[in-house]
């Protein structure tokens, strides 16, 4: 298989506003069978949002007006939506969508068939995934490597000129540990696609293996460059085509190109300036630095112990290289990465110290007796929102820190005794550290404070350090 002018073009996002290049960037398309049993309370934007079309709002413009926020965000939860299969295009709901707006919340799903994508040239896969159908762009010329493309439809159509990349490299078929690692960041596979499922009554844990379908296929995928300082010294960025994240991972992967394509490297120069290009370069070459000191830091307060734990390592490195920059956008990350360490601890915990929840299914029950347990076991107050999700705990953080805390209850050598002894203020912090990630991500309020990531910062080592069995110590603060 090569990428030629019969391969196909997704185009996943709108174009940005501003002065932008559109860029054509080949990937391999694996179809993978994952266990995505993945059940979550939707977020605030997304009830509304559900709620409106059901009540048959069909126009992202009228969707926008009426809650007050921008359309490429509307667009963006909409995305997602359509992903989680809770909407099909046009606005409206499908079943699922349906029960989830009676219900408030998302039902355990099937393993469903996924896309994931390779980057041809390192070999590497992209952390996002696509569970919807993809949107193919209307090709109307290829000359070279110059494709013209048509967006939209009718009046509102337009054309333009996108850069299609070299390919330089051949598919090879990605490890499940890799599978697993590169969807881990995908919203709406972060708690599925772990190779675990459990039963509807949380006491067994089954282990599933991803399973690929065929061969991959090759695609092209539209990414626009787009000019702006995104407050790290960088002068240029890519639009998310995924409408998943802020778009670094296709930055990086076009800036490595550029040192060895020339076309791409003047169509950035065209974009940029020479000079603006050059101090991006820099930045980036400073990023990569600081990234390094990050994990030094890390191995220095854990010890070598930290290396045998990847994901967490280099999380726990993220939210140091958050410190050292301290931008809104990188505060704003370090707030995800600290729930993803308990999201990398908490499900591997609870296999190996299964909970037996109580069997009853009067009201009231199975809160008083989680309630009860944390106290027991020294926490100075059990947040609302986990007393809410005790009476059925689902595959969220918040359900994985309730079977946690009842293995806990059920057995003196479980590693959380020792951590909410020490800091009995663990679940306050867990659900204050929760509610920060989801302003991060979809609030419109302002980046966590200083103050916030330092005892971030704090809480992921004392985490690491008691639920990991690491011997380091506490993190030392940083002036």
């Amino acid at each position: 298989m090569s990428f030629d002018r019969r391969t196909p073009v997704f185009q996943l996002a709108f174009p940005p506003r501003g002065h932008y290049r559109p860029v054509l960037l080949p990937l391999w398309v694996y179809q993978v069978t994952a266990p995505t049993g993945y059940s979550r309370t939707l977020d605030v934007f997304q009830t509304v949002v559900l709620r409106l079309c059901a009540a048959g709002i069909r126009d992202i413009g009228d969707l926008s007006r009426l809650i007050g926020l921008d359309t490429t965000l509307c667009r963006t939860v909409v995305a997602r939506l359509v992903e989680g299969r809770l909407m099909k295009p046009g606005l409206t709901l499908t079943e699922a969508g349906r029960q989830t707006v009676a219900e408030g919340e998302m039902r355990e799903t099937d393993p469903r068939l996924v896309r994931i994508f390779q980057d041809p040239a390192s070999g590497t896969l992209l952390p996002r995934i696509l569970v919807a159908d993809p949107v193919r762009a209307d090709v109307r010329e290829h000359r070279g490597r110059r494709v013209r493309i048509q967006f939209g439809t009718a009046g509102a159509s337009r054309e333009v000129s996108a850069l299609t990349l070299h390919d330089n490299g051949s598919s090879m078929r990605p490890s499940e540990r890799a599978v697993l690692e590169a969807c881990r960041d995908h919203d709406m596979a972060a708690r599925g696609l772990r190779g675990t499922s459990r039963n509807a009554d949380h006491t067994s844990v089954a282990a599933r293996r991803i399973g690929f379908h065929g061969t991959p296929n090759p695609a092209y995928l539209v990414c626009y460059a787009v000019k702006g300082d995104d407050e790290s010294g960088r002068m240029w960025t890519v639009h998310d085509p995924f409408a998943v994240g802020d778009g670094r991972v296709f930055a990086d992967l076009l800036a490595s190109r550029a040192e060895r394509d020339d076309e791409l490297s003047r169509l950035i120069n065209d974009l940029l300036g020479r000079d603006r290009r050059d101090r991006t370069a820099t930045a980036r070459k400073v990023d990569r630095e600081l990234a390094e000191d990050a994990r030094a830091d890390v191995v220095r307060i854990l010890g070598e112990e930290i290396r045998e734990h990847p994901e967490v390592f280099t999380h726990l490195a993220d939210i140091e290289l958050a410190l050292v920059k301290d931008t809104a956008r990188e505060r704003e990350n370090a707030a995800r990465n600290a729930v993803r360490v308990f999201e990398c601890i908490l499900p591997e915990l609870n296999e190996r110290f299964p909970a037996q929840l109580p069997t009853s299914s009067v009201p009231g029950v199975r809160e008083r007796a989680f309630v009860l347990t944390a106290y027991r076991l020294g926490a100075s107050s059990v947040p609302p929102e986990m007393q809410k999700n005790c009476a059925k705990p689902n595959t969220s953080l918040a359900g994985d820190i309730i079977r946690a805390v009842w293995a806990a209850g059920e057995n003196k050598q479980h590693p959380l005794n020792s951590f909410i002894r020490q800091r009995p203020t663990l679940l306050e912090d867990l659900d204050r550290s929760r509610i920060l990630r989801n302003n991060a991500t979809h609030g419109p309020t302002d980046a966590p404070s200083p103050d916030d990531l330092e005892r971030i910062r704090t809480l992921t080592y004392e985490a690491a350090r008691h639920l990991l069995g690491l011997s380091g110590g506490r993190p030392t603060a940083r002036g």
